[in-house]
């Protein structure tokens, strides 16, 4: 080999080097976005998971599960006692509702939306409406990842969606 060739290959290796450092912060990045996104689900996969194990019952009636209001157009449940507000994780006792770091990054909101049913209650009495399914929606609101000197970043959200049937 001369002195060329070894010249070439070194530029050669040393421009694939080059890309490859180059790219190792996006893929850096990206799997920070993964990890956030993934976090978000499980959070909201464990509040559907409380829900349908919610009481809901024809006999004896029971009501547990909540937005059965009269409205039709659901409500934002409280359910049990968390709203639109932040989640804390352990290592993160101090979490504010505006921070968005660490364990305070996510917040969780449940929307319960009666799905009725008209069914007809007998001849010549018209239809009743029969209240036996909800639609259930989290969602899980969470700060990006941000470099810095990129400005305001706007919230990222991940929303799970179920039917929830009352139980006879």
């Amino acid at each position: 080999m001369t002195v060329a060739e070894v010249i070439i290959a070194a530029g050669i290796v040393l421009v694939g080097l080059v890309a490859l450092i180059g790219a190792m912060p996006l893929g850096t990045s990206q799997i920070g976005e993964s990890n956030l996104k993934t976090t978000a689900t499980f959070l909201a996969q464990q509040r559907l998971e409380q829900i349908k194990n919610a009481k809901w019952t024809t006999v004896p009636a029971v009501d547990n599960l909540g937005g059965s209001g009269s409205n039709g157009g659901g409500e934002v449940a409280q359910w049990p006692d968390e709203g639109y507000a932040s989640i804390t994780f352990p290592g993160s006792p101090n979490c504010s509702a505006g921070a968005r770091s660490g364990g305070c990054r996510f917040r969780r909101q449940v929307r319960i939306t009666d799905c009725s049913v008209v069914s007809c209650a007998g001849v010549g009495t018209g239809t009743a409406t029969v209240n036996t399914l909800r639609q259930v929606t989290v969602s899980v609101f969470f700060s990006p990842l941000a470099g810095t000197g990129t400005g305001q970043v706007t919230e990222e959200s991940v929303q799970l969606s179920t039917l929830i049937a009352k139980r006879p």
